[in-house]
């Protein structure tokens, strides 16, 4: 029998540059964060090839300003989805007694974690709408241009949560729905995480264990003098797991489901439908249905935040109690309206083409890995790029000026 799937149990933060007064890291590279440079790395050269190619309509100069705009629009709007869809009893409906100060800096506690996928669309959405005034360019091209590179970064961000052992699956239970902690009843998909705050005992004995290990290593040290870092559950001894691990319930991976599907599974569905979405708006709205497709089943095996938990909402009320009420959780009611979206995107600019010009065969082909690497020292600034008609007219959707009649009269008209 296959043993059940091992989590790497990695340290979340990388190397710390500032430490609070309590020791924790405060300013630090963590894998989360790096797998959003890698993200971003993708985004530059993806879109450097989709302007070359004439399916991104810009000049080469402002791949790199969409970009920033792009990253702004992807942390401000990840951050603030998630207070709005994941924290909204606690800053609108008094749940915890908390001061408007704290509620300020809950904004700005980015290394506590917390980021929306879904507020995260709406403010790339929003960045994208600001550029593309000020600038006067296409906005659904460049919603199309984001399409490609998008799931890529869903891919990459269940990476880093998957290290940080954060959004784990729901429990693996036996028929009379108990949860199984035996590993050789568990199938070999489980996981075991120990980050399980949803099992009380478990993090109980984690925490015991923790503590007596820090206090052999430091005879006599009080317990209020062990910090906090001490007492993480990541990366935890594999001896100390090896005392505690029977307490812990097996649980889907959901990390690496939500990884190849909601990442991988799309970007490989967009670049396929690149070749038959002809009008701008298209393939934006492609992605949003098919991401929603794989979400709202996913979260059917993800565990739910456990202070909008639909499962607890005689205790929580509130967001829960509404969730309850619809019988979803909150990624299922965001996907299912993001869902409905895009699928009358697709339909809409099928029949209505007020979107912008059609994209061209040549436009909608093209080979992504080989033009880049060829191109590697052009995108890098080594080499000078060609001059395109694109940068002459910031605007290709600007249409091809009529032909000019003739003012000589002696000039010969051609035949019917």
């Amino acid at each position: 029998m296959l043993g059940i799937l091992q989590h790497p149990n990695l340290d979340p933060v990388i190397f710390t540059l500032w430490r609070d007064a309590a020791g924790e890291p405060v300013l630090a590279l963590r894998w989360y964060g790096l797998m959003y440079v890698f993200a971003f790395i993708f985004v530059f050269f993806a879109f450097r090839w989709l302007q070359k190619n004439g399916y991104l309509r810009m000049k080469a100069d402002d791949v790199t300003t969409i970009l920033v705009y792009g990253v702004v629009g992807t942390f401000l709007g990840g951050r603030l989805g998630y207070l709005l869809f994941y924290q909204f009893d606690r800053l609108f409906l008094g749940e915890g007694g908390m001061s408007f100060s704290d509620k300020m800096w809950m904004i700005v506690k980015v290394h506590e974690g917390g980021m929306s996928f879904h507020g995260g669309v709406i403010g790339v959405t929003i960045a994208v709408l600001i550029y593309s005034l000020r600038r006067k360019q296409n906005f659904w091209n460049i919603i199309d241009g984001a399409a490609h590179v998008v799931p890529f970064g869903v891919a990459m961000v269940r990476i880093g949560n998957f290290i940080n052992g954060e959004l784990y699956g729901r429990p693996i239970t036996d028929a009379s729905g108990n949860s199984i902690y035996d590993p050789d009843k568990l199938p070999w998909y489980a996981m075991k995480f120990s980050t399980d705050h949803n099992d009380v005992t478990a993090q109980h004995r984690l925490q015991e264990a923790l503590i007596t290990e820090y206090q052999k290593a430091h005879p006599g040290v009080a317990l209020k003098d062990i910090p906090n870092t001490a007492l993480q559950p990541l990366p935890v001894d594999p001896g100390v797991w090896e005392q505690v691990s029977q307490y812990f319930p097996g649980r889907w991976p959901s990390q690496l489901v939500q990884f190849a599907c909601e990442g991988m599974l799309v970007l490989i569905a967009i670049w396929i439908l690149r070749r038959y979405l002809k009008r701008p708006g298209q393939l934006g709205g492609a992605f949003l249905a098919l991401y929603a497709l794989f979400r709202i089943p996913a979260e059917m095996i993800r565990q739910p935040d456990s202070q909008i938990d639909p499962a607890h909402a005689s205790e929580l009320g509130g967001t829960a109690a509404f969730l309850a009420s619809i019988h979803m959780t909150m990624g299922q009611f965001l996907s299912v309206l993001i869902f409905l979206l895009g699928v009358g995107m697709v339909i809409v600019f099928q029949f209505k083409a007020f979107s912008g010009r059609e994209y061209t065969p040549a436009e909608r082909r093209g080979g992504f890995l080989r033009n880049t690497i060829k191109d590697l020292p052009e995108i890098l600034g080594f080499r000078k790029p060609a001059k395109t008609a694109d940068d002459d007219a910031t605007e290709s959707e600007k249409p091809a000026e009529p032909a000019k009649e003739s003012t000589n009269p002696t000039e010969e008209k051609p035949e019917a």
